[in-house]
């Protein structure tokens, strides 16, 4: 058993398990938390309880961060007092997902107050934390990681650590993007199925029987099915916004397969608009637009030259930017510049090969041209809640 002092901010689903680990293996623990309820109901035996950040610091050689948001790690650690509070060699555990270059920037923060920082990416859930069973994603020196690697083989089954800091966000945020999208995938096709007159948990059923099986089949589909009257949707906004987060960072990953990340945001963000849509319905409130719904009329309006179907997408406030950079504002004005672009044939080439879904912002498209050459165009938009498009600009460039 190891006496070492342990501090943990964020005591909230994730954090709370892990820090009940580490004190259940000998670790002495300060649990921290700015909620009273929180606080109150890390109740582990032979724990220390606090609600000051700072203090929880000053005691503490590793100190474990899980908190929700980049902006509440920029608020805790940003401005250096609680890393100056820190015994000298103290090490920073972060097992927040965050941006990897907000892990950066407070890693060298850290070393200028002679404190390791250490990124951590954990998955298997509160309960696989309470069992020592998680697996991690290790970010940070090799002289810091070792440090922390008796906490780290008390929290985890499974320690793989990827490089210097960041790499553990960057770890995370690739497993989260697979899992996200699997399970907008695995909806969608119950979707499918509904559709064509099958009925739910038998065809999910059946597909977990054969070579679909899988652990978002499992849960995809629950996550998103009707909920009216049961009271379950009031975690339907706290799942969104967890998932959209990670989704909004993995946009970011250092990656030149543009394509292949493209594909996975596409399914993600299907993914976050079931849950939009299923959390309104369980509220029995108005089901909103699905952006790619606008998007997929957007261009069957383009692609038919209809003024009318398309400036139905737009609001009262929209705006265009044209390729050469003219902007046009409100209905009107748009409604006279896409009939510019169509009377001239410019941006808008047929037959369009490839139009695949980027981001929540963008669409990108391949158009062939008639001599052969490739015309690409993003479309960049913004919806309001109701779906309407309130922004769009186009780039192109042909090669």
């Amino acid at each position: 058993m190891t006496a070492a002092k342990v501090g943990f901010i964020g005591l909230g689903s994730m954090g709370a398990p892990i820090a009940r680990r580490l004190a259940r293996c000998g670790f002495a623990v300060t649990g921290c938390d700015v909620s009273p309820e929180m606080l109150e109901a890390f109740d582990e035996p032979e724990t220390r309880r606090s609600a000051d950040p700072l203090e929880t610091a000053a005691g503490s050689d590793l100190l474990g961060i899980c908190v929700r948001t980049d902006e509440q790690l920029e608020n805790l650690l940003g401005d250096g007092k609680l890393l100056a509070a820190m015994p000298e060699g103290g090490i920073v555990i972060l097992h927040s997902t965050v941006s990897p270059d907000l892990a950066r920037k407070l890693a060298n923060l850290a070393k200028e107050h002679g404190i390791g920082f250490v990124d951590v990416g954990v998955s298997g859930g509160g309960p696989a934390a309470i069992e020592g069973q998680l697996s991690l994603w290790v970010g940070g020196e090799d002289a810091d990681v070792e440090k922390a690697r008796p906490w780290l083989e008390a929290i985890g089954k499974h320690v793989a650590h990827l490089g210097p800091v960041g790499r553990g966000q960057e770890g995370k945020l690739i497993n989260n993007l697979i899992s996200i999208a699997n399970y907008g995938m695995s909806a969608a096709i119950v979707d499918i199925g509904l559709s064509m007159g099958f009925e739910r948990q038998q065809l999910i059923d059946a597909l977990m029987a054969g070579s679909a099986q899988s652990f978002a089949l499992g849960v995809g589909p629950r996550m998103v099915m009707p909920r009216t009257g049961t009271g379950a949707p009031s975690s339907l906004p706290g799942l969104h916004d967890l998932l959209k987060k990670d989704v909004d960072h993995a946009r970011a990953l250092p990656t030149d397969q543009s394509r292949a990340l493209s594909s996975l945001l596409a399914a993600s963000e299907f993914m976050l608009a079931r849950i939009r849509r299923a959390a309104a319905e369980a509220e029995g409130k108005p089901t909103p637009a699905d952006p790619q719904e606008t998007v997929d009329g957007y261009f069957a309006a383009i692609r038919a030259k209809d003024i009318d179907a398309l400036m139905e997408l737009y609001a009262e406030n929209a705006t265009f930017t044209l390729p050469n950079g003219t902007v046009a504002s409100g209905k009107d004005a748009i409604r006279k510049t896409h009939q510019m672009v169509f009377d001239s044939g410019s941006p808008y080439p047929t037959p369009v090969a490839q139009i695949a879904g980027r981001d929540a912002t963008a669409v990108e498209i391949e158009a062939l041209l008639p001599d052969g050459s490739v015309r690409h165009t993003t479309n960049h938009y913004r919806f309001d809640e109701d779906g309407k498009i309130r922004s769009l600009s186009v780039y192109m460039r042909t090669g």
